[in-house]
């Protein structure tokens, strides 16, 4: 299954996994929960047809974050779990964005990271 590292990490603490790996993640997300703010907006709504929920991006100018983001996608993959980065430089429908994030609309060719 397709998903972010944040989650990525509750399937590594399920299915267990060496404690120095938990240990290294929670000094990561500590960071991220200290500087990098949750989405205002993750999705839209409308009334006479389904909501639209968006992908969370790292914007190119957030280097710490990316640079953090890839140790934890380190960890993970010593932890066990298939890791791949996907990039994509496409315009897309900006539902939210910040000085370290972009919420962008899923389309069709959103590159997959596990086809």
């Amino acid at each position: 299954m397709e998903t972010g590292f944040f989650r990525a990490s509750w399937y590594l603490y399920r299915n267990g996994c060496p404690d120095w790996i938990h240990d290294e993640l929670q000094d990561q997300f500590d960071w991220f929960n200290e500087h990098l703010p949750v989405p205002g907006r993750v999705g839209r709504h409308f009334r006479r047809r389904n909501s639209i929920w968006g992908i969370c991006w790292f914007d190119p100018g957030a280097r710490e974050a990316i640079s953090r983001a890839r140790y934890c996608a380190w960890l993970i993959e010593e932890g066990g779990l298939p890791v791949r980065s996907i990039t994509s430089w496409q315009q897309r429908e900006v539902l939210w964005r910040d000085s370290h994030q972009v919420v962008a609309r899923p389309t069709t060719d959103l590159p997959r990271a596990f086809g």
